[in-house]
């Protein structure tokens, strides 16, 4: 996904701009983060873990429950080099 193609969310809570992601990019960061955590039983961990992470990215880090709202197209593009953040939406 291209900066040009990629939506951007704006928490109003925060105001910390974060970039849509697909759902496989979350499984992919969730199954690193349980090949890092190496507990016995890696399958259970990765299905009991799994509803409650991706929930977690669907809201932004600041912990607000407020509906994130889209930045128009043009706007904020030039800072996207700063720190941004991922949100998965379906």
């Amino acid at each position: 996904m291209t900066a040009e193609s990629a939506r951007i969310w704006r928490c109003p809570t925060c105001n910390r701009l974060l970039v849509e992601r697909s759902v496989d990019y979350a499984r992919a960061r969730h199954q690193e983060l349980v090949a890092r955590a190496r507990v016995g039983s890696v399958e259970f961990v990765r299905e009991a873990t799994w509803p409650a992470y991706l929930a977690s990215l669907k809201r932004c880090r600041c912990g607000s429950r407020r509906e994130l709202k889209p930045v128009p197209g043009g706007a904020g593009r030039a800072q996207l080099d700063l720190h941004i953040d991922a949100v998965v939406l379906q």
